[in-house]
């Protein structure tokens, strides 16, 4: 994905900022305990998210959100560097190291960008390997005007749904082939 996009960037104005220019960065806490629930209910609506991928990164839900606007997550411990897209409110817990934007970018441009590196973070060995914001905070991303951020983002979607679409159909083939 890193390819692809240095090549979507290919003779674009880019201005390299950091991740702690551009985002508010901060770590998941405590559970809310007196408002927790293991199922989605009514009053209890809100994803209680921590570390994980895709469904394993939910806890449960609670009644009121730690977050509001479209963040991005990334994993902190056990599945490492692991990058989500959140357009929707959440309570992130543990370690979940949330991204908020702090200026005008396209929030998928990032993303997009951040699922090209999330297998290169330098991770310190000790007792509990772990990715920290000192770690991240510095991480140079390429910043494109907005409207080449919008357009690649809009390339990489359809590439992305492209994907899908064929890895299900691979698959239906080889359930009807056997």
């Amino acid at each position: 994905m890193n390819n692809m996009i240095t090549k979507l960037l290919k003779g674009a104005t880019v201005e390299w900022k950091n991740l702690e220019d551009l985002f508010d960065i901060f770590s998941g806490g405590d559970l809310p305990k007196s408002a927790l629930s293991k199922i989605k209910t009514e009053k209890f609506n809100i994803p209680i998210l921590s570390n994980g991928i895709g469904r394993n990164s939910l806890y449960g839900h609670t009644d009121t959100a730690k977050i509001y606007k479209p963040s991005l997550t990334i994993s902190a411990r056990g599945t490492i560097g692991w990058t989500s897209f959140r357009d929707k409110p959440f309570f992130p817990i543990v370690r979940l190291l949330v991204l908020t934007p702090k200026v005008k970018l396209n929030l998928k441009y990032i993303f997009y960008f951040m699922k090209s590196i999330e297998k290169k973070y330098k991770i310190q060995s000790s007792s509990i390997p772990q990715l920290t914001i000192p770690m991240i905070k510095n991480i140079e991303i390429p910043i494109p005007p907005l409207s080449v951020q919008v357009e690649i983002a809009r390339i990489l979607d359809a590439f992305t749904a492209l994907t899908a679409e064929l890895k299900a159909r691979k698959k239906q083939y080889n359930y009807y082939r056997d």
